[in-house]
């Protein structure tokens, strides 16, 4: 990762370029810790709204009730309350007016003379005022808010209180939200008969094809309650266009997003099977309930996992780099510069050439190519030089060669791959919703070929095939549309067909010695001006709401999924992080108008604070940009992993059969693809000794629907295991003898 400083209207902004393979000549770039875009010369955002000529589109009505006007003393601003809404002890009035700069307001309520009062309540355009916690009875009760902004403008409305769902939402210490906040999707877990639901108490509709995701599966009736379990964090994506969903790839139509992520607490522990010990998410993990991780401070310390490559970021500037080394990590970047070089990885990008073009590398000669070689002795490096094109001219691939021979020879330890040229079988990602046919690819397991031909020898014989010692596929998120007849996305075909490519990439000789990697990213890249998510940050200094633009973020299933079978099937993971350590400050966000139409909005709570304010203290550095709850889904599937490491370390792999529907499923050579094809749960193990881990998924059920089926083990015997929506599960046990 290179840095570099440039002026930007009169000031100094530290620039970290990052290139990823998704975008063809496209950089991210992050500029005081938001995230834009760098194409060829100049920059661009992406549009947020859809198309140039946006239109609007009305609410349909909902049937929320209308509340009934007592007194609208003020002709200065018709202040006016229209519809309220109930959501546990929560109450929102819809407000209306023919003036603005109204806010905040002092509210009262008044229920058979026992009075409640509510001084500077916040509102801001686009939500319904709220006042999160009451104290009423069921019946009618009377309510009268007051301007501060504009004395003199006031109404009061009477509407009716239900006591019977008063307490339906989770208390707030049991549910953890981030991500979207505004009349669009509002998503809480509710309790009825003991039993957790997930409910969209908004229920946005605008006549547009409204589309809603959990885990990147499409559902049906979360405005009316999912049945999930606690112990889980949730996804829950809401999409609307102007046409079908599966022609979102289209930017001339008008689409919006919005995202919630849920986490509830209490998980349940499954039953133990006769035979087999689940190997549990446990009781002491949850996500942070802040926008920063602290894994690196709460989980327990562990010693990486002998013989696995993790590496990982560290995320928190506040906490020491050795947080990280004893909570699994084997390699960081951006850890210390009193750490050598052997304990960091690094990920070169085209900045190392000076973003020079592959016409310039191709003309080079062979001592001027090795004299750029020097290269410091990291434990792990990556090419990412991109060159425009994942296919290299054979003057580039010749180049690179001589680069890599003077890498090696300086640091032989060091573990070598090219990132973005990838490895000798690179991954095709076959989802069938793209119209990929795994059948295609079975040849693969008895003739195995590369099919990159980066690979191809050289006329003079040299070959990448003799460069590099690590093999990485990328497992980032993909796009979620369209969808298939069981509300299936691309993005649930990503870990299977990773699990074949690298598997591919074993069979191939030449590579037979290298170690194989997932390389994996928690957000997905938006590639076809897709609109943005409004995150909402709650900030106290100053006090009040900043939405700034985010990426979707992937499922917390999926991070913990490619962690476990990275580490189980194979030799570990690459885990890209965008920004530089994050301050603890979680008000240290830097506003910009030069931002390339990046996009902010703050609201000040008292309906004044300028957003100069913003940020006013970052003398620590800047705060988190986003829940990145995915990397602590990672790490607890590295903790997890941690747990069998003894049949781990030296164990083979063994996939096993299982029983569907009455029918047992013989495991074949091709068993990744046959998930694939059938949509089927993947099976596998890890046997040593008389000591097996088993770790199975079903990339493609609901993601509330719980499946139970037989395994057989290879000694001979049958046990049964679980698997909960697309949440792996990792048991262990002992085989006879």
């Amino acid at each position: 990762m290179a840095l570099s400083v440039c002026s930007i209207a009169g000031g100094n902004f530290q620039i970290v370029v990052h290139k990823k393979k998704l975008l063809s000549k496209t950089s991210l770039i992050w500029i005081s810790g938001f995230l834009v875009f760098a194409v060829g010369s100049g920059l661009w955002a992406w549009n947020r709204f859809g198309p140039t000529s946006h239109k609007s589109y009305a609410q349909v009505s909902t049937g929320f009730p209308v509340a009934r006007t007592i007194d609208s003393s003020s002709n200065a601003c018709d202040l006016v309350v229209r519809r309220y809404r109930q959501i546990g002890k929560e109450m929102q009035f819809e407000l209306a007016a023919n003036a603005g700069g109204l806010s905040p307001y002092r509210v009262e309520i008044d229920q058979n003379g026992k009075k409640q009062t509510f001084d500077s309540v916040p509102h801001r355009y686009g939500t319904w005022l709220t006042l999160p916690e009451t104290n009423l009875n069921g019946g009618e009760a009377h309510i009268k808010f007051s301007s501060l902004g504009q004395p003199g403008c006031q109404t009061a409305a009477a509407f009716d209180f239900d006591a019977a769902i008063s307490n339906e939402v989770l208390e707030a210490k049991d549910w953890i939200r981030q991500g979207s906040k505004d009349n669009w999707l509002d998503v809480r877990p509710v309790n009825k008969n003991g039993k957790i639901y997930l409910k969209d108490f908004a229920n946005y509709n605008d006549s547009r094809t409204k589309v809603v995701m959990i885990d990147g599966i499409a559902v049906n009736g979360l405005e009316n309650g999912i049945e999930v379990k606690p112990g889980y964090l949730y996804s829950v994506t809401a999409r609307w266009i102007d046409a079908p969903y599966n022609d979102w790839w289209n930017s001339a139509r008008n689409r919006s997003v919005r995202q919630q992520n849920i986490w509830i607490a209490g998980l349940q522990k499954e039953k133990p099977s006769t035979t087999l010990t689940r190997v549990d998410i446990p009781g002491w993990f949850s996500p942070s309930r802040g926008i920063n991780v602290d894994f690196d401070t709460r989980f327990p310390e562990f010693e990486p996992i002998a013989g696995k490559l993790v590496m990982q970021y560290r995320l928190n500037n506040y906490v020491p780099a050795e947080n990280y080394y004893k909570r699994g990590i084997k390699y960081l970047w951006n850890a210390g510069k009193d750490l050598p070089p052997e304990r960091l990885h690094y990920t070169a990008t085209p900045n190392f050439f000076n973003d020079k073009d592959e016409k310039w590398f191709a003309q080079l000669s062979k001592e001027q190519v090795e004299a750029l070689a020097g290269v410091p002795g990291f434990g792990v490096y990556a090419y990412d030089y991109e060159f425009w094109n994942q296919h290299y001219p054979k003057e580039v691939i010749q180049r690179l060669i001589w680069f890599s021979r003077v890498v090696r020879k300086n640091h032989p330890q060091m573990h070598l791959m090219d990132y973005w040229g990838g490895g000798a079988y690179t991954n095709p990602h076959i989802n069938t919703v793209g119209g990929a046919n795994p059948k295609d690819f079975y040849k693969d397991y008895t003739d195995p070929k590369a099919n990159n031909p980066n690979f191809e020898p050289l006329p003079n014989g040299d070959s990448f095939r003799e460069v590099f010692n690590t093999t990485p596929i990328d497992v980032y998120p993909k796009p979620m549309f369209g969808v298939d007849k069981a509300g299936n996305s691309p993005n649930n075909f990503v870990l299977l067909s990773a699990i074949h490519s690298l598997r591919i990439n074993k069979l191939l000789p030449y590579q037979k010695d290298n170690k194989f990697i997932f390389y994996g990213w928690n957000r997905y890249m938006p590639l076809y001006k897709d609109p943005i998510v409004p995150w909402n940050y709650q900030l106290t200094d100053p006090k009040g709401e900043l939405i700034m633009n985010q990426l979707e973020m992937m499922p917390a299933s999926q991070a913990l999924s490619f962690s476990l079978f990275s580490l189980a099937l194979f030799d570990g993971y690459y885990l890209w992080n965008d920004a530089g350590p994050s301050a603890k400050n979680p008000n240290a966000y830097k506003l910009s108008k030069n931002m390339w139409g990046w996009g902010y909005e703050w609201y000040p709570a008292d309906g004044k604070t300028p957003e100069t304010e913003v940020g006013r203290n970052t003398s620590g550095g800047t705060a988190a940009t986003y829940w990145d709850f995915p990397t602590e889904y990672y790490v607890l599937g590295n903790w997890m992993a941690k747990q069998i490491e003894d049949i781990l370390s030296g164990g083979k792999n063994q996939d096993l059969a299982f029983q569907l529907d009455g029918q047992w499923q013989e495991p074949k050579k091709e068993q990744a693809l046959l998930a694939i094809e059938k949509k089927q749960p993947f099976v596998t193990s890890i046997v040593k000794g008389n000591q097996i881990a088993v770790l199975a998924v079903d990339s493609f059920q609901q993601p509330q629907a719980t499946r139970k089926f037989k395994v057989r083990l290879p000694d001979g015997m049958e046990t049964e295991i679980e698997l909960y929506g697309n949440w792996p599960s990792l048991y262990r046990g002992t085989l006879k003898k």
